[in-house]
Order: structure tokens, then C-alpha cells, then sequence
């Protein structure tokens, strides 16, 4: 979407390209696209209410399979039959990325739309402060725990600057690097 309102390098549309070619960052650890079949279908709903034809829409999700397909794992999109309830959200659209984050034991989810990830079971840690059109805003991760999944909420700028930082981006490792970041900063 970036790139056809003509922005380019991008966070967002840096960390695209490289889950789209299935390696992240310095070292080329495999990405791995995960994504819902709702999700799915939300994404060709917003496209065609922005404009997209139908045909538009249904080739942007074809490619977006494609690259979930093609990734290290060769996954197909989930299906999720539940998952949502264990999350107290107010989007039931967010809680079905964070479930689908969560059944693929997914160790990072990157989104603009961190205050909708904010549960009252999230741990928070502020990352950095950035100049946004509206002023000053204030960037954080979140960490969502459960039994053996563990899943960090991030904001693209974020994870632009920890690729280039090189951290390990399993979640304790990242957690933790984070954190000792955001105490050094006070």
C-alpha cells in the first residue's frame, strides 16, 4: 500500500521484502509469513474499500499466499476454528492476529497498531520515542506470554533498528536486550 501511494524503503516495506524472500536481516535467518484465512479476507475487504478492483484485491492476496507458501516452513494460511476468547481485546480482528500469532508459535508480530495489542496480561517496555505527523510518539513493545508460547508485539521502526542492531529475535533474547535498551535510557 506504501508503494502505490509512492513511498519507498519503508520499515514496513523493508521487513516485507524480507519475509517475502524468506530470510531476515544481517545474517539471513529464515522469515516466515504467518497469516489467517480471516485475515485474509479482512485484508481484500480494506483493499477494495480503498479503491482496489476485485481482481486487484484477490491478486494481492494470491501473492501474499505465495509468499506464506513459498516461505522456509511452506505453510498454507490457518484456519482458526477459535483462539479469540483467550484474549481480552476490544478488535475481535486483533485478537484473531494475536491467536493466529499464537498457533503458529510465532516469536515476533510487527504492526503500526500497537495500542490495540495492549492487554492487561501484555508486559510493556517503552523502545523510543519518534517524530510522527500528529508529534511526538511514544514507540514500545509488548510481550505476550502463555504456557510455551511467547510472542513480542512490535512496531516496524522497531524492528528495523534491532535487525540493523543484530538481536536475536527469540523472544527471550529480544526481551531482554530490550529491556536492559529501555533501562539505560532512563
Amino acid at each position: 500500500m506504501a508503494t502505490a501511494r509512492g513511498r519507498r524503503g519503508t520499515a514496513a516495506q523493508r521487513i516485507v521484502s524480507m519475509v517475502a524472500s524468506g530470510r531476515w536481516g544481517h545474517e539471513g535467518r529464515e522469515a516466515q509469513l504467518v497469516i489467517s484465512i480471516e485475515m485474509l479476507e479482512t485484508l481484500a475487504h480494506v483493499l477494495t474499500r480503498q479503491g482496489a478492483s476485485p481482481d486487484g484485491a484477490e491478486a494481492y492476496i494470491e501473492a501474499v499466499m505465495g509468499i506464506m507458501k513459498h516461505g522456509p516452513g511452506e505453510l498454507d494460511p490457518y484456519l482458526l476454528l477459535g483462539g479469540r476468547e483467550q484474549f481480552a481485546m476490544a478488535d475481535a480482528e486483533d485478537a484473531g492476529v494475536l491467536a493466529t500469532a499464537f498457533a503458529s508459535s510465532a516469536a515476533l508480530l510487527v504492526t503500526d497498531n500497537l495500542k490495540d495489542f495492549q492487554t492487561r496480561d501484555a508486559i510493556r517496555v517503552d523502545t523510543r520515542l519518534v517524530q510522527a505527523a500528529s508529534g511526538q510518539r511514544q514507540l514500545y513493545a509488548l510481550r505476550h506470554r502463555r504456557s510455551d508460547v511467547d510472542v513480542i508485539v512490535a512496531h516496524p521502526l522497531d524492528v528495523i533498528v534491532w535487525l540493523e542492531q543484530r538481536l536475536d529475535f527469540e523472544p527471550d533474547a529480544l526481551w531482554s536486550e530490550i529491556s536492559r535498551q529501555a533501562a539505560n535510557r532512563v
